[in-house]
């Protein structure tokens, strides 16, 4: 079976999962995959892989960081060896990362029932973990406080330090002529000075050695003998404390070994999980189905070992009634490259990794068998035709209805005649053993074989005679050429030669052969046309989809220009009341005194301005909820709060009047000219310091508040309260917007304790005459 998968590249497209894999074991695991064929085991390592490409496109990967292949270290913990400080660091990492692991599960919304079955198999060793961060650094270092003992011999230790520093300051200080250099030097763990070579019979200690140039002797003065001797002392205790430590943490970690060993396979086995869901997630691949009854579907296969910029995308189907598939067409045309495709998925899914094409349905098979390529052997001194003949052999013998067979040139290597009996020999006995059946070849006697049976489907792959090369292309119902004469002929070789094999074959060929190549002939033709209506069907969706960009683009700038024209018109609309109103002001002040020519003159500019007005808005107007306009009948100005089809309803003075588009037309809000009345208002108006709309819309909260403002000015008050409510904030943001354009309003601001809080605005008024 290894020598079928490395046939199929299996091996090489495991290279491109273990990229994904984050530590050592993960790639492991995809090494070691293999196909299976057990339906249970494949349905749930494909659920598997299903659930962690949806969670990989979603949330991305989870975190593996601190997991390492500690199985040796957990194997020495068990038999009670003791582990060192960064071993047992590396084991503390192992166990948090079950956390980092299980907080990805919680917080990802797609986890499926599979993936989550191995997370809750995670052994809970946390009070492992918390023993070891208590004791032992990132470093890998002993912390002091890990025992009472260990951090008074490194108290003690320090102090000895001081007292050796403080030692030989005082000996330098007497010595200094004596010495090569101030600084002192560790020897054999004890602390030295550097004492001239013709100096060294002068000091009073022990002679550690010289220097290579042999001008300097590194000397431990006898004042120094005692200090070293009771630092290494404590060095010693030091270590045999941390020895101690570092064994009762061993021993913590052994009562748990089995354990964090299942927690290492499990990561392991969720590292393999997830390198495959985002190599599929990289490929835009997809994971197959196990269907039954067995079938064979793949549609938009790319071999994931052909560069995205070069591989091809075909669709393989191999269904009911068809149970062979029989490839042919021309050498170098991509047969072979079919086969591997086909034989490769159906091994990835076997071995639960998923495969790059838009979607598939894998037959669950018991065995791959596989003849590809020239194996000739040296060895056994078997030819390439003997080599063939012996896989064959063994292929018939063990081959099963449940079985699938992939065979590249049957019946090739030998003499034409005899291969291409032996061809549809082997094919008749390999359909009457009901195993699925995918050939490549060449012979004549075996497409004409195929056309007699209704099980087996022919296909081809196409071949560019105008460029001379293949295309990769697979074509379903339709078998190839070989193509042989028009190869050679793009080639060069001479006419006269191609004449002369083109009459030999035509006088070798049989009537059914004839009439199967005109049949092909003919299919290749109707193909041909059928894939040029495809192309010209392509070409009409595209002009298609072209125009129904240009209508777009059309009624776009249709609308554009209506809205440039609408505002145009209102302005020129405000134009026009703005002087008409000018006109009525003029007739206003004039006192009777005034002639009556010049009244006459100011009414006949009055009426030209309405006239000129009706006929402005005599064109067909569309009109929106919150536009302002004129009530053509009542000269009120008002603003749309609804609309439907023709009838609208409009908020004027404070009453909502329903009428129809015909009577309404747009105008332009402009702010009240003041004007100098010559009388005095006979008293003012009483008002509710309070306007409560709570519950309404903004364009029916606004105009009411514009009027009671008006009447609070009139009123003469100075603060209001406007009661809005909470809700979603929307009426609020709107009063306020509202509020902060109002000429009168000073200021506002929300309502405090026992004014309403944030369910009112209080709003200060600026009095007349106010700046």
């Amino acid at each position: 079976m290894k020598k079928e998968m490395e046939i199929l590249e299996l091996e090489l497209v495991k290279k491109q999962f273990e990229k994904h894999c984050a530590f050592s074991m993960g790639i492991q695991e995809i090494r070691q995959a293999s196909p299976h064929y057990d339906r249970l085991w494949v349905t749930r390592e494909l659920a598997r892989v299903k659930e962690a490409y949806d969670l990989v496109v979603r949330y991305g990967a989870p975190s593996f960081a601190g997991i390492k292949d500690l199985r040796l270290q957990l194997q020495d913990a068990a038999k009670g060896r003791t582990l060192g400080a960064m071993d047992l660091r590396f084991i503390s990492d192992e166990i948090r990362a079950v956390e980092n692991i299980q907080a990805y599960f919680q917080a990802s919304e797609a986890s499926g029932p599979m993936l989550q079955e191995l997370v809750d198999a995670l052994g809970d060793v946390r009070k492992v973990a918390v023993r070891i961060d208590a004791c032992v650094s990132m470093n890998g270092e002993v912390y002091d406080h890990a025992s009472a003992a260990l951090k008074a011999i490194r108290k003690a230790i320090s102090g000895c330090l001081q007292d050796i520093s403080q030692e030989v300051t005082r000996f330098i200080s007497r010595n200094h002529a004596k010495l090569m250099d101030t600084v002192t030097t560790i020897r054999n763990g004890r602390t030295c000075v550097l004492v001239k070579i013709s100096e060294k019979n002068s000091i009073d200690g022990f002679i550690h050695g010289e220097s290579a140039s042999g001008q300097t002797a590194y000397i431990e003065p006898r004042s120094l003998i005692v200090l070293n001797n009771r630092l290494q002392s404590l060095k010693s205790q030091e270590e045999s404390e941390i020895e101690r430590i570092l064994h009762s943490l061993t021993l913590l970690v052994k009562e748990h070994a089995f354990a964090l060993l299942g927690n290492l396979d499990t990561f392991a086995l969720l590292d393999s999980i997830f390198a495959k869901g985002l190599w599929a997630k990289e490929m835009d691949g997809c994971v197959a189905m196990i269907v039954q009854p067995e079938e064979l579907l793949i549609k938009q296969a790319r071999h994931p070992l052909i560069s995205k910029e070069q591989v091809v995308a075909n669709t393989y189907k191999l269904q009911a009634p068809h149970h062979s598939l029989l490839i042919t067409g021309s050498n170098t045309g991509g047969k072979t490259v079919t086969l591997k495709t086909i034989g490769l998925f159906v091994a990835m899914t076997l071995c639960g990794m998923p495969i790059s094409c838009e979607s598939a349905h894998i037959p669950m098979v018991d065995a791959i068998f596989v003849d590809i390529g020239d194996a000739q052997s040296i060895q056994e001194s078997l030819s390439t035709f003997s080599s063939h003949i012996s896989k064959l052999a063994k292929i018939c013998d063990q081959v099963t209805a449940k079985s699938l067979v992939l065979l590249d040139e049957l019946g090739g290597g030998t003499d034409p005649k005899e291969g291409e009996a032996l061809a549809v020999a082997i094919l008749d006995a390999l359909r009457q053993s009901g195993a699925m059946i995918i050939a490549t070849t060449h012979y004549s006697a075996l497409k004409s074989y195929a056309t007699q049976h209704e099980d087996i489907l022919l296909s081809s792959v196409e071949f560019d005679m105008e460029a001379m090369r293949p295309t990769y292309r697979y074509i379903e119902g339709i078998s190839g050429r070989s193509n042989a004469l028009e190869i050679a002929r793009r080639y060069g070789l001479k006419e006269s030669i191609l004449s002369n094999a083109a009459k030999r074959m035509e006088e070798g060929l049989q009537e059914q052969d004839k009439l199967m190549m005109k049949l092909e002939a003919s299919r290749m033709e109707l193909y041909e046309q059928k894939e040029k209506l495809h192309h010209r069907l392509d070409d009409v969706k595209k002009l298609q989809a072209e125009l129904a960009h240009e209508k777009e683009s059309f009624l776009q700038e249709k609308q554009r220009l209506i809205e440039a024209l609408k505002q145009e018109q209102n302005e020129l609309l405000a134009a026009k009341e703005e002087e008409a109103q000018s006109i009525i002001e003029e007739l206003k002040q004039l006192q009777s005194d005034a002639k009556p020519h010049e009244i006459i003159t100011l009414k006949s500019q009055l009426a030209k301005l309405k006239e000129e007005e009706e006929n402005s808005t005599t064109s067909e107007e569309s009109f929106a909820v919150g536009d302002y306009v004129l009530l053509k009948k009542y000269n009120y100005y008002g603003e749309i709060i609804t609309l439907q089809k023709d009838r609208v309803c409009v908020l004027a003075n404070g009453m909502r009047m329903n009428v129809t588009t015909a009577d309404i037309t747009h105008a332009k809000k402009k702010e009240q000219k003041k004007v100098k009345k010559n009388y005095t208002p006979k008293g003012i108006k009483t008002i509710s310091l309070e306007c409560n709309v709570i519950g309404m819309r903004v364009n029916e909260a606004l105009p009411i508040i514009d009027k009671y403002l008006d009447d609070a000015l009139l009123a003469k008050a100075s603060t209001v309260r406007l009661v809005h409510g909470v809700g979603t904030g929307a009426l609020r943001k709107a009063i306020h917007s509202y509020l902060k354009q109002h000429p009168r309003v000073e200021s506002y601001r929300m309502g405090g304790q026992g004014e309403g809080g944030l369910g009112a605005s209080i709003v200060t008024l600026k009095q007349k005459g106010a700046k």
